[in-house]
C-alpha cells in the first residue's frame, strides 16, 4: 500500500485531483478525534468546566461584537474610498475644471503642508483655477512644492512669484525648525484602513490558491508571503511589532485602571516603595534597589521560568506619577507609567499603561496567552490585589486611630 498522495485525472472533464492515501486519512481522523476529545474534556471538566464554558461564551460574544463593529466600519469606509478613487480617475480623464476656488484653496493649503516646512510663509491666491503662490520659501523645497500643487485636482496653472531663500536667515516667516509630513503610501503606514486590509486579505487568499501551481520551492515562498500578508491584514500591526524585530520596547500595548477607596497619599505610599510590591503581587519573586532610580526585578514567567530585568525610572512626580523603562539589552524590554488621580471623595483612580516587547513580538504574546499567561489578565489581577491590600490596610488602621 502506498502512503503518499497520488494524482488522478477525471476521464470526462480532464481535471487532475489528488487522492490521499488511507494512512493519511486515518492519521487526520485520529488527530481530529484527539483535538475534539481534548476540547470536550476541557469544557466539561466537573470542577472548572462551568467557568470555562462561561469564559468561552463571553469570548465568543466579544468576538461577535467586534466583528459586527468591523463590518460596520468597513461598510462606511469602502464606499467612500471607492468614490474617491472614481473621482480621481474622472479628474484625470475629463481634465482640471469645475472646482470652486474656495475648495481649491483649501486643497492647495493642505498640499503645501505636506511638502513645505513653513507653509504659513507662503501666500496662496486662487482665481478661476489659476493658483498664485507668493511669500517666502526655501529654495530646496520650491520644486517639490510646485509639482505637488500642480497635481492638485482642479488646478489649471501655477504661478510662483514667491521669494526663494537658500537659508532662513533673518526672514521672519522661515524662523523655527519644522518638518513637513509627506504623504505615506497606504501599505507603508503603521495602521491600514479597513478597505486596504480587505483588499490585501483577498489578494493573499487568491495568491495562496495560485501558488500551488508553481514549482515547490517557489510555491513555499509564495505561500509564506501570503501568510505574512494575511496575518498583517488581520492584526493590523506592523511586521516589526508582530515579530518584535526593531520595535524597541513597544510591540504590545497594555492599559487598565481601577478605583480604590483610599486617598492618593495612602496609595502612593504603597506603589512608590517597590519592596512592598513583592508582598502584593505573587508573581514578583524579588526586587532589589540599585540606587539612582534603578532596580533589579525577578518575576515569574511562563512554564515555571523566571524573568530577570533591570529597570530605571524616567519620571517621578511625587504623589501623582511614576514612569519607568528597562535598560538597554534586556530580554524583556518594556516601558510603562502609573498615574494616580483623585476620583470621588476619598477614592483614588490608579491607571497603568505598559508597552512591552516579548520574544517574537505580538506572535509571542499570542503564544503566551495560549499557554495561560495572559499579561492583560495578570495586570487586572495585580490591580485588584493592590485595591484589596490598600483597602484592608486602611480598614485595619481605622480602629487603632479611633482608639488612640
Amino acid at each position: 500500500m502506498r502512503t503518499s498522495a497520488h494524482p488522478r485525472r477525471d476521464r470526462y472533464t480532464g481535471v487532475v485531483f489528488v487522492e490521499r492515501s488511507p494512512l493519511r486519512r486515518t492519521l487526520g481522523a485520529a488527530g481530529a478525534g484527539v483535538c475534539a476529545g481534548a476540547a470536550i474534556q476541557y469544557l466539561c471538566d466537573p470542577d472548572r468546566g462551568r467557568t470555562r464554558r462561561a469564559r468561552v461564551r463571553d469570548k465568543a460574544a466579544h468576538a461577535t461584537h467586534k466583528m459586527y463593529g468591523g463590518v460596520a466600519v468597513l461598510a462606511s469606509d469602502l464606499p467612500k474610498r471607492g468614490r474617491g478613487a472614481l473621482a480621481g480617475a474622472r479628474h484625470r480623464v475629463t481634465g482640471r475644471s469645475g472646482v470652486d476656488d474656495r475648495v481649491l484653496y483649501e486643497r492647495v493649503r493642505a498640499q503645501l503642508g505636506r511638502y513645505v516646512s513653513h507653509p504659513h510663509a507662503v501666500e496662496v491666491h486662487v482665481d478661476g483655477g489659476v493658483v498664485t503662490l507668493a511669500g517666502d520659501i526655501l529654495s530646496a523645497e520650491q520644486q517639490r512644492a510646485r509639482r505637488a500643487v500642480r497635481r492638485v485636482a482642479g488646478v489649471k496653472r501655477v504661478d510662483t512669484p514667491w521669494r526663494t531663500h537658500r537659508e532662513a536667515g533673518d526672514t521672519p516667516g522661515l524662523q523655527g525648525s519644522s518638518r513637513p509630513r509627506r504623504p505615506v503610501p497606504e501599505l507603508l503606514q503603521q495602521r491600514w484602513s479597513p478597505s486596504a486590509r480587505l483588499v490585501v486579505g483577498c489578494c493573499a487568499a487568491l495568491m495562496w490558491g495560485l501558488g500551488g501551481r508553481l514549482p515547490r520551492p517557489l510555491s513555499w515562498a509564495a505561500r509564506s508571503a501570503c501568510a505574512v500578508l494575511a496575518v498583517r491584514a488581520v492584526t493590523n500591526l506592523p511586521l516589526r511589532r508582530l515579530t518584535g524585530i526593531g520595535s524597541g520596547r513597544r510591540a504590545v500595548d497594555l492599559q487598565d485602571a481601577i478605583s480604590i477607596a483610599a486617598s492618593p497619599e495612602d496609595v502612593w505610599a504603597l506603589v512608590s516603595d517597590y519592596r512592598l510590591l513583592a508582598e502584593i503581587m505573587p508573581d514578583v519573586r524579588e526586587i532589589r534597589l540599585l540606587g539612582e532610580g534603578r532596580s533589579h526585578w525577578v518575576v515569574a514567567g511562563p512554564a515555571g521560568t523566571c524573568i530577570r530585568f533591570d529597570a530605571v525610572e524616567t519620571r517621578r512626580e511625587e504623589g501623582r506619577e511614576i514612569a519607568w523603562k528597562t535598560v538597554e539589552g534586556q530580554l524583556f524590554a518594556h516601558t510603562g507609567a502609573l498615574r494616580l488621580t483623585s476620583d470621588t471623595e476619598g477614592r483614588t483612580r490608579v491607571q497603568v499603561q505598559m508597552a512591552y516587547n516579548p520574544a517574537v513580538g505580538a506572535i509571542g504574546h499570542t503564544v503566551a496567552k495560549l499557554l495561560g499567561v495572559d499579561p492583560v489578565h495578570k495586570l487586572r489581577q495585580d490591580l485588584m490585589r493592590l485595591k484589596t491590600f490598600t483597602e484592608e490596610k486602611k480598614a485595619a488602621a481605622r480602629p487603632v486611630a479611633a482608639h488612640a
